[in-house]
């Protein structure tokens, strides 16, 4: 028996010999570590085999326990990387947020930041491929990436609105433009390995990035 599940299982015969019964505590408290060994199951298979060579057996078979549990925790693989998704970004949504926060967002503070985003797809390399091969091959991830590009969009939209002057709406599709840009180079050079030299890279987004959301230190 794991770890895990003697942790669950002490819980149980505890509170069984104290005479208390809270509803569904431990059933709940399986439950969620049976997803997560599912979950993590699933970073390593991608990680290693991709997307489309890992199949629910696989993903099962690695977490321990059974394609029919799979499908009581997931309604599908995608629905799995969808979540998987979502965690690998928290960590890139912060760096938006602290991008919006800043209080000075001059050509060093750009340099830093960028450098930052390009960070996180290096470390998150192996995760992201996979994720990317999930969203090209299922249309339902596909329109999944869409909605989270617009949580990107309406943290980078107000700050050219008020740096530049411009009415909304156009603030919206310059902060479209200027995320799927940054998200697709570090696609192909990061993720895919294309050759650009970095220092030129970050030089340049470093000028594009501020000419829409910088300001200089007055």
């Amino acid at each position: 028996m794991s770890n895990e599940c003697e942790k669950v299982e002490v819980l149980r015969v505890t509170e069984e010999k104290a005479g208390r019964r809270r509803s569904g505590g431990v059933r709940d408290e399986y439950k969620a570590l049976t997803r997560q060994r599912l979950t993590d199951a699933a970073f390593a298979e991608f990680e290693e085999h991709g997307y489309a060579q890992s199949t629910i057996e696989d993903l099962a078979r690695r977490a321990g326990t059974s394609r029919a549990t799979f499908y009581t925790h997931f309604g599908s693989k995608s629905e799995l990387v969808e979540g998987l998704w979502d965690v690998v970004r928290r960590s890139l949504i912060k760096l938006y947020r602290d991008l919006a926060r800043a209080e000075v967002r001059d050509r060093a503070f750009m340099e830093q930041w960028l450098t930052l985003t390009f960070e996180f797809y290096q470390t998150n390399r192996q995760r992201l491929l996979a994720i990317h091969e999930g969203i090209a091959l299922e249309p339902e991830l596909a329109a999944a990436y869409y909605d989270r590009t617009q949580e990107v969009v309406d943290l980078v939209a107000p700050l050219i609105e008020s740096g530049r002057g411009v009415a909304r709406e156009s603030a919206r599709f310059h902060a479209t433009l200027l995320t799927i840009q940054h998200e697709r180079f570090c696609f192909f050079w990061i993720l895919r390995q294309m050759p650009f030299d970095r220092e030129e890279a970050l030089h340049t987004f470093v000028e594009i990035w501020f000419e829409q959301v910088g300001h200089d230190v007055e």
